[in-house]
């Protein structure tokens, strides 16, 4: 661990009533959680000057010292501008930008969270931010699958991510899909089922319900265009269970054309599932805009604009 000269950190207005731990372990990412108690007990890290328990709650204006031992491992809002420069070539396209959010539109083939994902990326796609927190740093506020495309949300501050989790949390955001199945679909069809995770297989299952299972996962699907044994449908989901799409439509008998994990058939360039749309209620309590659209990604446009021509897909080729 580098050594360097102490430096003193100033809470800010978002800072109020955290705990000096949780704050140091943010500040000190890479530093062990062992080691960030020791440096409280020590006196590497104070408060104000003095010895601070590690529950001791901040107030807006306290000043955090850390001394040199810990000071190179300090990770200051800053850090996004080096992101950027690091990560230039390889962020994804910002679809819009409050000051509380950040919506992009992720790629096929990048995760949402870990190494190259979305999260090791957030800093640079938000950018510079007001000193406000020590401890806040951006991220994906939900998931996409690997292979699926299109809108994340990204805090870019505390009420952003307070805000939209909330309102994800109560159903309150409303998010649509593009997705190519198998099968025709003559009209809409409610493809909700209570949903399981196998940790082996790592798949999502159907499961029967119990007298604990609290609400089914939502989803809805509505169909667009059909040809050739494939239906291009509009999905929209109520909840935010991991493969919840890819498990209904498979249970529903319409897996994704080409999801070989959930019994599609092989496709040419792997299915399409596409994120298109994430709709806000207007009293969301941050700064977020009405709706946020992901374009088509250009492989996945040409494959379906082939299947069902151009007219079909009208409303979705931004």
């Amino acid at each position: 661990m580098e050594k360097r000269d102490p430096i003193i950190l100033v809470a800010g207005p978002d800072d109020g009533g955290k705990r000096l731990d949780r704050v140091a372990r943010v500040l000190l990412g890479s530093v062990p959680l062992s080691a960030v108690f020791r440096g409280l007990r020590t006196g590497d890290i104070r408060l104000n000057g003095r010895r601070a328990r590690n529950d001791a709650r901040l107030v807006p204006g306290d000043e955090i010292r850390v001394s040199g031992r810990f000071a190179g491992s300090v990770r200051a809002a800053s850090d996004g501008d080096a992101a950027a420069g690091a990560h230039a070539t390889e962020l994804p396209p910002v679809l819009a930008r409050t000051r509380d959010l950040v919506f992009v539109s992720k790629p096929r083939g990048m995760l949402s969270h870990g190494a190259g994902g979305l999260d090791e990326l957030a800093a640079a796609l938000v950018g510079p931010l007001p000193e406000v927190s020590l401890a806040f740093r951006p991220a994906p506020l939900h998931r996409l699958d690997r292979n699926t495309t299109g809108v994340v949300a990204i805090s870019a501050s505390i009420a952003g991510a307070r805000a939209f989790s909330e309102a994800l949390r109560g159903g309150r955001i409303v998010k649509r899909y593009l997705a190519l199945v198998e099968g025709r679909i003559e009209g809409r069809e409610d493809w909700s089922a209570y949903l399981t995770r196998d940790s082996c297989s790592r798949t999502t299952l159907v499961r029967e319900p119990s007298d604990h299972s609290g609400l089914a996962a939502e989803t809805f699907a509505e169909p667009l265009a059909s040809s050739g044994g494939l239906t291009l449908a509009r999905v929209s989901i109520g909840t935010g269970f991991t493969h919840q799409i890819r498990a209904h439509a498979a249970f529903a008998g319409h897996p994704l054309a080409g999801d070989l994990k959930y019994g599609g058939k092989p496709f040419p360039g792997g299915y399409v599932l596409h994120a298109w749309e994430l709709e806000f209620p207007e009293d969301s309590g941050c700064e977020a805009p009405a709706s946020v659209r992901a374009p088509l990604p250009a492989d996945a446009r040409a494959r379906l604009v082939a299947r069902f021509g151009e007219a079909a897909l009208a409303a979705f080729l931004l």
